[in-house]
């Protein structure tokens, strides 16, 4: 097995016909079903059904496509990263961020690539917590920021920075600093929070901390965009509940009640897939000296 039989495998998954296959890769027919055949003998494994009418991949013809086609990819990555390497030039990292994320400690990340590493192409998609572990797994980023993530075993996760919850407000809700005691007293209230299978994490940390208060927050809407959360808010359809730096930069009509003496934090957290390490290592020593002049 070599990665030329895995591209002309995953050339046929894509056709599902030997003859255009063959002639698109420029060999003879019987010489790619020796290949095939070769293949399938190697894995111990049927990849496809074939009769006289059509071909077709087996279910472990489709698990393997797949995994085959992320280890092409893979190698075309390692390849371009070695040749940059080799060149002097930064390369390029595929960054997946929370909205909260974005407030403050992206910004001071991309301006110390730019001023360290300026070849560097840095390629940055907002998203949620389960898109971010999931395009991990899938190697279509390289690294993620989010707030209190639950990852699985494959990924690490470090947490960056931990700070306070405030609860956002209307400016003409009748709750404000002066008359707040506790939690307890939004039982009643609309909530504006992330939908809770996109959060990994972050949804259940409030709903745990409403939790501790006596009750579970009623949601009204659901989006996972800070911008959205505070304009939502401010237009007095709801409350929230997010990290203070959702506030940094921000003129909203909205008032917020910080959250400073309770146990629980928002924590943005870092992660990475496993054993990627050394190649994001340059990557991390920027992270650290940004998160080293952080003050929440």
């Amino acid at each position: 097995m070599d990665l030329r039989t895995i591209a002309h495998f995953l050339k046929l998954a894509e056709t599902l016909n030997y003859r255009k296959t063959a002639e698109e890769i420029y060999i003879a027919q019987p010489a790619l079903s020796r290949q095939i055949m070769q293949l399938e003998e190697t894995l111990k494994v049927s990849l496809f059904n074939r009769t006289k009418r059509s071909v077709e991949l087996t279910e472990a013809g489709i698990y393997f496509r797949d995994e085959a086609k992320r280890i092409i990819e893979d190698f075309e990555r390692v390849c371009q990263r070695t040749l940059q390497i080799h060149k002097g030039e930064g390369g390029e990292i595929r960054i997946a961020h929370s909205s909260s994320s974005m407030q403050f400690l992206l910004p001071n990340i991309l301006a110390k690539i730019q001023q360290e590493i300026p070849s560097m192409q840095t390629v940055l998609i907002e998203s949620t917590n389960v898109f971010e572990i999931n395009a991990l797994m899938n190697r279509t980023i390289d690294v993620g920021f989010g707030p209190n993530m639950i990852v699985p075993k494959e990924i690490n996760a470090r947490t960056l920075y931990a700070e306070n919850f405030v609860i956002l407000l209307p400016q003409s809700h009748w709750l404000s600093n002066e008359n707040f005691d506790s939690l307890a007293q939004l039982a009643d209230e609309n909530f504006i929070l992330p939908s809770r299978s996109e959060s990994s994490g972050y949804v259940e940390s409030i709903e745990a901390l409403c939790q501790n208060y006596g009750f579970i927050p009623k949601v009204a809407y659901q989006s996972g965009n800070t911008n959205t959360v505070l304009r939502l808010v401010e237009a007095g359809v709801g409350v929230s509940i997010e990290p203070k730096s959702a506030l940094s930069g921000q003129n909203m009509n909205v008032k917020h009640i910080e959250l400073s003496g309770i146990a629980a934090k928002s924590e943005m957290r870092m992660v990475w897939l496993r054993g990627r390490e050394k190649e994001l290592n340059r990557f991390f020593d920027i992270v650290n000296s940004v998160v080293s002049q952080i003050t929440i």
